[in-house]
């Protein structure tokens, strides 16, 4: 199964602590999903995405033959304020591909501001995963 990252999975070690292994990197692309648009969810440091604008996209990773036993970690991961999407993204060479993805359900409470990665990456990875 393939999905699309577009928060804190897209780092190789959040990813690995929850699917239990290293995904190899030739698995891994750059890709991104138009329409859409990266905020936080609202009182943490954690994103979500919501339906914006044509013209507005979100950066992030495809990840390319997740197994059965991988989904249900990133399930178990994402928790039950999140859906499972299929979309349509956009990869590095301009091609199109599917992926599953992960959005929030109605009545999840978003922030208005942009989300972003690296931010999260200096502020809260260590915390995250448990590094002091």
């Amino acid at each position: 199964m393939d999905f699309f990252f577009y928060g804190t999975l897209m780092d190789p070690d959040v990813l690995a602590a929850v699917i239990g292994r290293r995904v190899l990197p030739a698995r891994v692309a750059p890709a991104t999903l138009a329409g859409w648009r990266r905020v936080g969810l609202k009182g943490t440091p954690y994103p979500v995405i919501v339906p914006g604008a044509a013209a507005d996209m979100v950066a992030g990773l495809r990840v390319a033959g997740l197994t059965a036993a991988d989904v249900r970690n990133l399930k178990r991961f994402e928790g039950t304020a999140y859906g499972v999407e299929t979309v349509s993204v956009t990869t590095d060479g301009g091609g199109t591909a599917s992926a599953s993805v992960f959005v929030p359900l109605k009545g999840v409470a978003t922030d208005d501001a942009e989300w972003d990665f690296e931010t999260w990456r200096r502020r809260h990875k260590r915390r995250d995963l448990g590094v002091a």
